[in-house]
């Protein structure tokens, strides 16, 4: 199992970290107030409301007797009785609903209905990080199965098709309009008609994060949301249900996230800065920067002449990777991908040789993953393949393709 939250230590069974309660069955991870809370392991939900005590909260069952439990969520949970959930799938958000003194989840694992002795694992006062492993013997409990491989498209419609598994039958997401996905962990994220919508998984509810027909471009990272509205205004939040907060004051035309970076495009110039009040770094000026992208400690830009430039490192100097003619940019690992004439080019690392991966000077949008994953559209159609020397398999045909994205 895997931590739901990250936090501080308040509670650990009875023991309230100064204070006795003997009727305290799990451990209190305070948070802020609608930060998700992620399922410790696949499971099924078996709870999904409110109570007097534990506020609005969730029971998942797992396998071997497991039960896992959520308490005192901000709102109703985003998950319903009977749904299956991954692990990490968000369930709702930390809140300080029932019997609570301040925002915090309280976790409880239980087995064959007895309170599960979680003591091992956590100190009072001490700090647990979302998504690290929980760190007991879970006997009987089998490793969860890693997040299937996801891919999305959007056609001339606007159609935005998703799923799980190169294998796996399309999905319609919605009935029209979209113009371009964005795929980050368990979340889908799209425009459609100026607006901003998010879901978890394919199957679950959509969620507006922002609306009034102005949203130009969209990106998502962990728990951070941002877009840009018509006038170039950049909106950041952290957490679903968190005010946004504008970076600027106009002139954006493009939005990166990576970590806790904030990257984007403003008046053809190149502006990075470390969290929502961080504060800004010109990385590239003089009105020239077309595309963007960023990855741990590397940056990359593409110039009006089509010039990738490419750093590892804030204060590093920028090299030229070819000499001009590329479109976009991609940064995956060690992986640098760009579009250049209409092929889809990739090196590993600045000093890497140069692969064509998809020549034809059709190809118009690329994406990368990890596991060694490669996506393209090329004449409207969308090809992807696992294996820098693998064949391509046609993921959707048609000529009608216009946007994709994968997450692996």
């Amino acid at each position: 199992m895997i931590q739901p939250v990250g936090g501080r230590v308040t509670g650990v069974l009875a023991n309230r970290c100064g204070a006795t309660d003997s009727d305290h069955y799990g451990v209190d991870i305070a948070g802020n107030n609608a930060t998700a809370i992620g399922a410790a392991y696949p499971g099924t939900v078996a709870f999904a409301g409110w109570t007097s005590g534990g506020g609005n909260m969730v029971t998942l069952s797992h396998a071997s007797g497991y039960q896992t439990r959520y308490l005192h969520m901000a709102q109703q949970p985003v998950v319903a009785v009977g749904q299956q959930v991954g692990q990490g799938q968000v369930l709702g958000y930390v809140g300080s609903t029932g019997n609570s003194t301040g925002p915090h989840l309280h976790f409880e694992i239980r087995r064959h209905g007895a309170v599960y002795d979680i003591a091992p694992a956590y100190v009072c006062g001490g700090t647990v990080t979302k998504g690290a492993p929980i760190n007991l013997a879970f006997a009987d409990l089998a490793p969860a199965n890693a997040a299937p491989d996801r891919f999305a498209f959007v056609n001339a419609a606007g159609v935005l098709y998703a799923k799980d598994g190169a294998y796996s039958p399309w999905q319609a997401v919605n009935s029209g309009g979209a113009t371009k996905v964005v795929l980050a962990g368990n979340r889908i994220a799209w425009v459609q008609g100026g607006n901003f919508y998010v879901k978890d998984g394919i199957h679950g509810g959509w969620l507006t994060m922002a609306g009034g027909g102005q949203v130009r471009d969209v990106a998502v990272s962990g728990e951070r949301f941002a877009f840009v509205n018509a006038a170039g205004v950049l909106y950041v939040k952290d957490g679903v249900y968190s005010s946004w907060q504008a970076v600027n004051s106009g002139g954006a035309t493009k939005v990166v996230l990576a970590g806790n970076r904030i990257a984007w495009v403003q008046g053809g110039n190149f502006y990075v800065k470390d969290g929502i009040h961080g504060g800004w770094l010109t990385m590239a000026g003089g009105g020239q920067v077309r595309d963007v992208a960023v990855s741990g400690e590397r940056f990359a830009f593409v110039n009006a002449a089509g010039v990738l430039y490419v750093k590892d490192g804030v204060y590093s100097s920028w090299q030229a990777v070819n000499s001009g003619g590329a479109t976009k940019v991609v940064l995956a690992g060690n992986r640098i991908a760009w579009v250049q004439g209409g092929d889809f080019v990739i090196k590993d690392g600045i000093h890497g040789g140069w692969l064509t991966m998809a020549g034809g000077g059709q190809v118009s949008d690329v994406a990368v993953g990890n596991d060694d994953w490669f996506a393209f559209v090329g004449g409207g159609s969308f090809f992807a393949k696992q294996g820098v020397y693998a064949g391509w398999l046609t993921m959707a045909g048609g000529g009608q393709v216009r946007d994709v994205d994968i997450v692996t």
